[in-house]
């Protein structure tokens, strides 16, 4: 049993304070988890008035922007006040925030902006999939487009986009910049953008897409009712680039550029960009701090016709990792942190408690679990011998079965943090996902009992020949004689990763098994698991959804899951992983959500009979937030069907006397900004 040294006195005043909150969020007005209907949530249409932020009202009298209502759509998206936990809000004061990820550049076609919710701070999509963890019965809200209607056939689907919306330099957002997005970035073979030609494939046949209008865009499918494209439209996967910024870089429509030039034309210290976020990025010092103003175009307003976002500003400070987002939290120079790693529930948890707590903390079900994910590509990404050997032993669900009852998943759970914020996981989807059935889960077919894994390697033939405590290779493998020398691996950004990783190193070695445990700088890491070149990932996995992110538990395509990769030659699936392909392929043509959810428990049943991978511990998620920000719904998951915090600043607002002062409303991009771009250079 592994063993642990921090005290349990802290952790029974966690699960006090975690029943407590599970409690207050139950019972709260401000809860809103599976509540609402989509017409409480959104809405497009015309006010008799609108409001403005003070100092965009300074700016349109001074000359250098269009009135408000000129700026604004001529129906825009209206944030109903049913999401408003608060209510309606009032302009001013700044979001301070933390990112831990340097920005790569402002072409978000293909390149992060910082995660920790930079990318949401200056990005719009066509649907809207975050506010799905609000309703009743979930599905895929308008954002950009603002209605869809499927053909009879059910091969074509016609959307109308938000009309007369503007780019943050006042040009007009028209069907051109979708298309222009879909055929010269998601299609174009040569931009490595988020999404591929494979992911838009139904009925074996690309989809294409017409113009309409400036306004409306018609999709035409290989087969009828890809239901599923519909997750391929939401941020990050279907975020239009400007295309009156883009083209002049891009070789369709410049012959004198290259796709190099294309992919460095936006870089992180060249700024003002073009944006239909709410916010747009002024100032990038990389490693110190990056600073966003409202944008004066930005398309929704709520209820009462005031123009989003209510704050001015956002100010974020680049830091080492993601822990420096929990450090400024707790220092009050940042407004909130999602508490994922259980390294630093203790500290997040006893700064909350203070007498004198500027935040408070809110704890959610299990979602982040973390696992152990083995090579199943028989060749793929293979140099020698032992790797060739390994990737073969590594199919047999026998020795499948060693690993998996070598591992003291409660020893780890409670390693990590002793208490109700971690528990033993088996694999397959965290419990906390809305697909997962604690009844299709065979904890006991995984019970911890390292006694029968040492009779299994011997069943298989690993024996330790030469008495020094590491089994050896069977006769008759490549690597007959040779120790049982697994390598696993792990980004050094991922600290719980990294220290469960650690734990296992023994485990194994009791068994006879010589893991060694490597952490790698993230550049290193990612070199490693995208060429196949690994044995085993000790990886953490965060979206609970798999109905929507099949890739992270299954062959959902063809170059998916990371273990098991597609490569020059043919990928071989194993019986029950074919079954699961095949699953992932049925799903995205499926209405009807009763089914999809039996389909989801058919290959979470598939996942963990048959070991795909090999869970470890999961944690509950926590979102600390500070208390003078309004309209943050008690029971907002860190993450459901997208981030959770990182959607709600153009919504949040805080009380005039409790507003940090802005200071830098004199960078506020008007026209003349976008000519000159001079700012930072």
């Amino acid at each position: 049993m592994l063993r642990t040294s921090r005290t349990l006195p802290l952790a029974a005043l966690l699960l006090g304070a975690l029943l407590l909150s599970f409690a207050l969020a139950q019972d709260a007005d401000r809860s809103l988890l599976g509540k609402l209907q989509m017409d409480e949530i959104v809405g497009y249409g015309a006010l008799p008035s609108y409001t403005e932020a003070p100092e965009l009202a300074a700016l349109v009298e001074a000359g250098l922007l269009p009135p408000v209502g000129e700026r604004l759509p001529r129906e825009p998206r209206i944030v109903k006040s049913g999401q408003l936990v608060d209510g309606i809000g009032v302009h001013g004061g700044v979001w301070r925030d933390t990112f831990g990820v340097p920005t790569a550049g402002w072409d978000w076609g293909h390149q992060t902006q910082g995660w920790f919710g930079v990318n949401e701070m200056v990005q719009a999509w066509l649907v809207d999939t975050f506010a799905m963890w609000m309703m009743e019965e979930p599905e895929p809200l308008p954002y950009l487009a603002t209605d869809w209607e499927w053909s009879d056939d059910g091969t074509t689907l016609t959307m109308n986009l938000v009309e007369g919306a503007h780019w943050s330099d006042g040009h007009p957002f028209t069907a051109d910049d979708v298309l222009f997005t879909f055929e010269h970035y998601i299609l174009d073979p040569n931009v490595p953008s988020w999404q591929s030609a494979s992911g838009w494939t139904f009925g074996g046949k690309v989809t294409t897409l017409e113009k309409v209008d400036d306004y409306t865009i018609r999709f035409h499918f290989g087969a009828a009712f890809p239901v599923g494209a519909f997750y391929r439209m939401n941020y990050l996967a279907f975020s239009p680039q400007p295309k009156h910024v883009y083209s002049a870089y891009h070789p369709a429509f410049n012959p004198e550029k290259t796709y190099a030039d294309l992919l460095v034309s936006a870089p992180p210290e060249d700024l003002p960009i073009v944006t239909m976020g709410a916010y747009v990025p002024v100032i990038y010092r990389p490693g110190e701090q990056l600073i966003l103003v409202r944008n004066p175009y930005f398309w929704m307003v709520d209820e009462a016709g005031n123009q989003l976002p209510y704050h001015s500003e956002v100010w974020y400070a680049e830091g080492p990792s993601g822990e420096q987002r929990t450090f400024n939290l707790i220092a009050d120079t940042g407004d909130r942190d999602n508490v994922e790693n259980p390294a630093i529930f203790p500290m997040v948890f006893e700064a909350s408690q203070r007498p004198d707590a500027h935040f408070g903390v809110t704890w959610e079900g299990f979602r982040i679990g973390y696992r152990m994910e083995l090579n199943l590509a028989e060749v793929h990404g293979t140099t020698t011998a032992r790797e060739r050997a390994l990737r073969q032993v590594f199919r047999d669900l026998d020795f499948r079965r060693a690993l998996t009852h070598a591992i003291d998943r409660d020893g780890l759970a409670t390693m990590a943090f002793p208490g109700p914020l971690t528990q033993a996981w088996y694999g397959g989807y965290p419990s906390g996902s809305p697909m997962y059935d604690p009844d299709l889960v065979d904890a006991e077919a995984q019970r911890f009992d390292p006694d029968l894994s040492r009779q299994i390697l011997a069943d298989l033939g690993f024996r330790d020949t030469d008495g020094d405590g590491i089994v050896n290779w069977p006769e008759g493998t490549e690597v007959a004689g040779q120790n049982l020398i697994i390598e696993a691996m792990t980004s050094e950004d991922q600290a719980a990763a990294v220290e469960v990783g650690q734990a296992l190193v023994p485990l194994m070695r009791d068994i006879g098994i010589d893991l060694r445990f490597r952490v790698l700088t993230p550049g290193a890491f990612t070199v490693r698991h995208e060429s196949a070149n690994f044995d085993i990932i000790v990886a953490r996995v965060d979206q609970p959804t798999p109905d929507i992110h099949g890739a992270d538990y299954g062959p959902a395509t063809a170059d998916d899951p990371r273990w098991h990769q597609s490569g020059p030659e043919e990928r071989v699936l194993l019986d029950f992983e074919q079954r699961i392909y095949e699953i992932y392929q049925e799903m995205p043509f499926e209405v009807d959500a009763a089914r999809r959810t039996e389909m989801m428990h058919e290959a979470l049943k598939l996942h963990t009979d048959n070991l795909y991978t090999l869970g470890l511990y999961e944690a509950r998620g926590g979102l600390a937030v500070h208390n003078r920000l309004r309209n943050i719904p008690d029971d907002l998951p860190t993450y459901m069907y997208q981030w959770g915090m990182e959607h709600m600043p153009w919504i949040a607002y805080t009380p005039l006397e409790k507003q940090v002062a802005p200071r830098f409303l004199d960078r506020i991009p008007t026209a003349e900004a976008y000519q000159n771009r001079a700012w930072n250079r």
